[in-house]
């Protein structure tokens, strides 16, 4: 009976999908009136060319309700609650708030006369008048039933003809600007007859729209009327470089005004973007000021007659007008004047702030007879000449500037040689000089701040270069308002001025953090409290002080105990406590090289840390220190790639303490696992060196996102060997053979770790994502058996293999099932995972995904306790897979998801009977003969198992 239990499960299932399916057309047209029909769909018939039926789809008036696998689950959502049952609650709950109300106006009346009273007796002239809020009757929150029907829901989409007429103009239209200028549409409603009684209709239609495309224009040639001859120049470049990305005949490149082009397709929407680029691309190559409008083209569709191949082609104009700029003489009215390339004449930095001013600020700029604010933010009193290499001597300079009095310049200090005599002026790049002006004194470091800006003195503008950096000032932190402002001396001058307003953020902050966290389906709430500081010592360093605490759901190590009886798993439980501090110094540069040492674009940082960790879990105790020294810089081109790596010989030094349970310790001794004995131990960590690189094509490409988003992340640890180094002078071991580190084993291996994740657009609401994971660990000298157990692999759970509880899949094809001394935790040295899913956003709150997992881990070595579980040339037969459909919950500043996952490969089956339709001849025999004939209390009734996950956020 057992074992077909599993298939008649899946039989029950089947049927129960099926009849739902088929009574869900009768309940999706439940409140379409009558003499009216649901939409069901809208169906493109295209004679010609091949079109976009996607496309097409957006710019229809009218679009079905959402189905995700046939089902339109919005709508079944709306249907299910009763119109006039949420109307009464509204009305209720409006009626209830009334009652609120008055009764709020009424001890609004009483306090007030109260107040009225003892002015009276006080014989005060007037009283504060207090006012209670009262609730929002006009538009109060919704009930719940309001929010499932109209925010989950989806009234249906009832067929309209005028709708329908107006779809058929806008593809009309749509034709049009793709170059089918003689293309033909027209559209009509076919009602749908019922399954089993073809003259039965039912309520529902499908829109049809038949479209004969006929020809497309296609442009041949491009002609350019422009009387700047740098627009000229920079257009061919444009030109040049969207030949080269639309794959055009390179005989013919567009660089070369009024040549022909090869197979051009007209498409007025991407001319139309092409404004907008164009336009981008000549403020970024130094032309200030450039706006789409003075951007238009003409098309030319005469030349039809001269196609010797039959196609349509067309002349294509461009038109690159002068800048319009107000005129002085008559404000009503604009002249033009041509684009010229700008250069930055001078840099100003604003530090809008008195914190550090001494003495009285109102006065002293009331009696300077200065404004206290000027362009609207508080005025600035001092002010320096900043140099990368600074002048050692009395410089004057700012009287060049033509600055007013009291924002001239004065370097404070002169630099003299031994003999008391003053050096020659010390060089300085021309382009890294600023002027900052504060009150008192700069609250944070001005090498910092120039450090960060792109728009160089002496340097062209470039429109890119003011949005990087805006983005620097901002990743700072240390601001609430940036404001950059481009002033031209006069218009059309090729000369700026480039100020930067800044008012700084406040430098420290306690915060109070309660969290939910959900770590590959186990469950967990916590809680921190923050002090933030950030900017101590004025150098921009980010300090944040945190003490946190919680709960959280762990499983037991064990599945049996050491007297063999089985341990109840408490995975939903809040069965862990865990407590500690940490402290972490996020500084600028590489410390203690400065901020200076690379390049802008690198932006490198220091990350200090350390933190202790306390936790309490089922099976032991375990304490946690660690520090961390980590440079972190971009690389490249400073956008798509990032490296992280540890100081050389102390990157990550980590002690960790163990206290195990009586009964947990028994039950090492009564297995004697060489690789559970080295995994559950008292270890001393010292990463020798760890790498971490980024990449992320998502910045690539200008602010557009790509179609094809793919990042990479690869690190790489070594760890132990200096140790080695220092214990191989007068070893002392345990009784295991393990060297010791003041008293204590450490750890000495390797891992590489390789994750590739990319996200595939097939459509405005549609999304592929992939993701696989490769990782390997070398358990070296000192650690023989295995990797520390915070650098295992394990496979499964809400971020991974879906089909599976965490830490329960693998490793290899070891059959946990039929082993009595199963561990409920499973980890290994090699993992290898791959994930797709289709993702759907349903235009709502509700999105939906539908996913296949496969994955699983192996042990570099032998494990004569877990047999199968060493990786051979067979691991791609080991791969656990699974199936599912997951709804994810949009709320806009977090998702909730909720994943359905099924098993339908099992790699701890005997061979041939792995996949879910398998029958389980060879596995129930061995059941027997290890837990008798009773093996039915030790095996699942189910063995495949549906498996609900739960997760906040996307899995990846």
């Amino acid at each position: 009976m057992l074992r077909g239990l599993e298939q008649l499960k899946l039989k029950h299932l089947f049927v129960i999908f099926t009849v739902a399916f088929a009574v869900q057309g009768c309940l999706s047209t439940k409140l379409v009136p009558d003499n009216k029909h649901l939409l069901k769909k809208n169906k493109f018939k295209v004679e010609g060319d091949k079109i976009s039926t996607s496309e097409l789809e957006e710019v229809l008036k009218q679009k079905p309700n959402l189905r995700v696998l046939g089902i339109p689950f919005r709508l079944k959502l709306y249907n299910s609650i009763d119109s006039v049952r949420t109307e009464r609650g509204r009305l209720h709950k409006l009626d209830r708030l009334n009652k609120k109300n008055k009764k709020r106006f009424k001890r609004e009346i009483r306090i007030n006369e109260r107040r009225r009273q003892r002015a009276i007796r006080k014989g005060a002239p007037d009283y504060i008048y207090k006012k209670i809020k009262l609730k929002d009757t006009l538009d109060p929150n919704l009930t719940l039933r309001q929010l499932i029907k109209y925010k989950f829901g989806e009234a249906p989409v009832i067929a309209d003809t005028g709708a329908m007429s107006r779809s058929r103009t806008q593809v009309q239209a749509y034709m049009h600007s793709k170059g089918y200028f003689y293309a033909e549409v027209s559209s009509h409603f076919d009602t749908i007859h019922r399954m089993f009684n073809k003259h039965k209709l039912k309520k529902k239609v499908i829109a049809n729209y038949e479209i004969k495309t006929g020809n497309r224009y296609y442009i041949d040639t491009i002609k350019l009327i422009c009387k700047n001859p740098g627009l000229r120049g920079e257009f061919n470049r444009f030109i040049e470089k969207e030949s080269d990305k639309n794959g055009l005949n390179t005989d013919f490149k567009a660089s070369i005004i009024d040549k022909k082009l090869i197979h051009l397709p007209f498409d007025a929407d991407k001319l139309s973007a092409y404004r907008g680029e164009l336009a981008r691309y000549f403020r970024d190559r130094t032309y200030f000021g450039f706006v789409e409008s003075n951007v238009s083209y003409k098309a030319d569709t005469s030349r039809t007659s001269n196609s010797s191949d039959g196609e349509l082609k067309m002349t294509l104009t461009v038109l690159i007008g002068d800048r319009a700029i107000q005129d002085k003489d008559n404000p009503n009215s604009v002249k033009y004047i041509p684009h010229v390339s700008t250069r930055i004449e001078y840099v100003f930095f604003h530090f809008s702030d008195t914190s550090n001013y001494r003495g009285d600020f109102k006065h002293t700029v009331a009696g300077r007879g200065l404004d206290l604010k000027e362009n609207g933010f508080i005025i600035s009193l001092d002010s320096l000449l900043y140099k990368k290499v600074r002048r050692r001597v009395e410089d004057p300079a700012t009287k060049d500037l033509g600055l007013p009095r009291n924002k001239r310049v004065y370097l404070k200090s002169t630099e003299r040689n031994i003999w008391g005599k003053q050096k020659d002026s010390i060089d300085y790049d021309p382009h890294r000089i600023a002027v900052f002006y504060y009150n008192g004194k700069p609250f944070v470091s001005p090498t910092l701040i120039e450090a960060q800006n792109y728009l160089e003195n002496d340097n062209y503008y470039k429109e890119y270069y003011l949005e990087r950096s805006f983005t620097r000032l901002v990743q700072l932190n240390l601001f609430s308002v940036i404001k950059p402002e481009i002033v031209e001396t006069y218009p059309g001058s090729g000369i700026v001025h480039v100020h930067y307003y800044l008012v700084p953020a406040t430098k420290q902050s306690f915060s109070f953090e309660p969290r939910a966290k959900n770590s590959n389906g186990f469950l967990g709430l916590s809680a921190s409290l923050n002090y933030t500081n950030r900017n101590i010592f004025r150098t921009g360093t980010n300090f944040i002080f945190s003490v946190s605490g919680g709960f959280e759901s762990n499983p037991s190590v064990f599945s049996t105990d050491d007297k063999g009886n089985k341990i109840k798993t408490q995975g939903r439980s809040f069965n862990t406590f865990e407590f500690g501090p940490s402290a972490k110094l996020d500084i600028p540069g590489l410390f203690p090289f400065g901020v200076t040492i690379l390049g802008k674009r690198q932006r490198p940082r220091t990350e200090l840390s350390a933190a202790y960790n306390y936790q309490q879990r089922p099976d032991f105790a375990r304490s946690v220190l660690q520090f961390n020294y980590l440079y972190k810089f971009l690389v490249g081109n400073g956008k798509t790639q990032s490296v992280s790596f540890g100081l050389p010989g102390a990157s990550v030094i980590k002690y960790v303490s163990l206290d195990p349970k009586p009964d947990f310790t028994a039950k090492l001794a009564l297995l004697n696992d060489l690789f559970l004995k080295n995994a559950y131990r008292d270890q001393f960590i010292w990463e020798d060196f760890k790498l971490t690189f980024d990449y992320d094509n998502l910045l690539k490409t200008n602010k557009i996102i790509p179609k094809l988003r793919v990042t990479y992340s690869g690190s790489f640890s070594i760890a132990g060997n200096l140790l080695n180094a220092i214990t191989s002078i007068n070893p002392n071991y345990d009784t295991l053979g393990h060297k010791l580190f003041m008293g204590i084993p450490y750890s000495q291996f390797s891992v590489i770790d390789n994750k590739i994740v990319a996200y595939y657009k097939t459509g405005k609401r549609t999304l592929i994502a992939f993701r696989t994971m490769a990782g390997i660990g070398f358990p070296m000298k000192n650690s023989p058996t295995s990797l520390p157990y915070d650098y295992s692999f394990f496979a499964g759970g809400s971020n991974d293999n879906r089909g599976w509880a965490a830490r329960t899949l693998g490793p290899g094809a070891y059959q946990g099932l039929l082993d009595p001394n199963l561990i409920a935790t499973q980890i290994g040295d090699i993992r290898f995972n791959a994930s797709l899913e289709y993702r759907i956003n349903s235009r709502g709150i509700l999105n939906h995904a539908v996913f296949i997992d496969a994955g699983n881990i192996w042990t570099r070595n032998n494990d004569v306790n877990r047999p199968g579980g060493q990786i051979s040339a067979r691991f791609l037969k080991e791969l656990g897979v699974s199936v599912g459909y997951g709804l994810r919950f949009d709320f806009t500043y977090f998702i909730l998801r909720f994943d359905l996952g099924l098993p339908i490969h099992d790699p701890s089956f005997p061979t041939g009977e792995r996949w879910i339709f398998s029958k389980k001849t060879e596995f129930y025999t061995l059941a027997e003969q290890i837990y008798g004939t009773d093996y039915r209390d030790n095996i699942p009734n189910y063995l495949y198992q549906l498996r609900l996950n739960f997760g906040i956020g996307v899995p990846f």
